[in-house]
């Protein structure tokens, strides 16, 4: 087992004044575990859809360079030390009617997980695919991803990561999106887990009226760390981005939120949008965020905004007064905002997993 020790990471395209504390995240504490076999993970997939493990077609691999990425040390363990990898393939205008299901399920033995995944959607075709991470346990552990996706022209993709880990393992994921000519990627989070969670989205819009969104949600409790670094590019002409984030903290949690909107040079006729609001349900819980927008380009239009505050007093009085209790009633707020995102859920056990989880670390504490 690995030493504590320290590392600084997710850093953000462009630094601002360190005082403010987002440029990147420290962890004094970082461990990560000896990578070992890991054998708990499932796929299903139907026809239109080819799937390979990494090991056995490395020459079919993306490539090794993400712009960003939660840390170089991550990603290069990620890139040469996966202890799991598949390559999915979505056939040329194949348009597959069920989602593809990947499932990670971490215990006692399957405590290290690192995988590398390479998705590759094929000019026309549209596809869902479902990546779920869950502990069945409370042992320790540790999860480190790198997640490349490409959408050739005019496809159509839509990932969904679930992380429902527990708060005793480590969550580091790293997700790149290329976006082609008239292609789409749309990108869904749900994260709930994790002693400490670090993520970074990169959709790099680089042909002409391609897009891609993020809609996510995120839930702090106990003493956990989120990080979270979401960043769009915008490369060709005509580009479309929109980032959308709920997340509440509660207990000692805290969060760091960073969302980039960056128009390139030739990236006219674009528009960019995001927005990120947290609800805090403790005194002790802390939240930062910063929205930024980067421009080369003079026709182009961005939008942003992010906020956060305790949960609105009339919706509580108005539940309570008709006999829920106090944590009842802030169920059920926090619920009716993260729902919508829930429900983009195309698995039913996945989902009430999502639900029953929600429902256990809102309660407790």
């Amino acid at each position: 087992m690995n030493s504590n020790k320290y590392i600084n990471i997710n850093e953000t395209p462009v630094r601002t004044k360190s005082w403010v504390g987002v440029n990147d995240i420290s962890l004094k504490d970082y461990k990560g575990l000896d990578i070992k076999e890991f054998t708990n993970s499932n796929l299903y997939f139907g026809e239109g859809a080819t799937v390979k493990k990494l090991e056995l077609c490395k020459h079919e691999k993306l490539s090794n360079n993400l712009i960003y990425g939660v840390g170089r040390e991550l990603t290069k363990e990620a890139d040469n030390l996966y202890n799991k990898g598949y390559i999915v393939k979505i056939d040329k205008d194949i348009e597959l009617e069920e989602p593809i299901v990947i499932k990670f399920d971490m215990d006692g033995y399957n405590n290290s997980l690192v995988d590398n995944l390479n998705i590759i959607a094929e000019e026309g075709s549209k596809a869902t695919i479902v990546i779920n991470y869950k502990s069945w346990d409370d042992k320790e552990g540790y999860h480190n991803g790198v997640c490349r996706v490409v959408a050739k022209k005019g496809s159509d993709l839509k990932i969904i990561k679930v992380n429902l880990l527990n708060n005793n393992t480590g969550n580091f994921d790293s997700i790149e999106g290329t976006v082609e000519e008239g292609a789409n990627i749309d990108y869904v989070a749900i994260d709930f887990g994790g002693k400490y969670s670090v993520t970074n989205y990169h959709g790099d819009l680089v042909g002409n009226k391609g897009s891609s969104t993020i809609n996510s949600i995120y839930l702090g409790d106990d003493k956990k760390t989120i990080d979270i670094n979401y960043i769009m590019t915008h490369k060709g002409k005509g580009t479309k981005s929109k980032i959308v984030t709920n997340g509440a903290l509660k207990d000692e949690a805290k969060k760091t939120f960073k969302g980039t909107i960056d128009f390139k040079r030739g990236a006219s006729k674009s528009e960019g949008a995001e927005s990120e609001y947290c609800m805090l349900l403790s005194e002790k819980a802390r939240s930062k965020a910063m929205p930024l927008l980067l421009c080369e380009e003079d026709d182009v239009s961005g939008e942003h905004a992010a906020s956060s505050g305790n949960i609105d007093e009339n919706k509580l009085f108005y539940l309570m007064s008709r006999g829920l209790s106090y944590k009842e009633a802030r169920k059920v707020i926090v619920q009716g905002a993260f729902n919508p995102i829930i429900d983009m859920i195309p698995v039913d056990d996945i989902r009430e997993e999502v639900l029953a989880e929600l429902d256990r670390r809102l309660v407790n504490g």
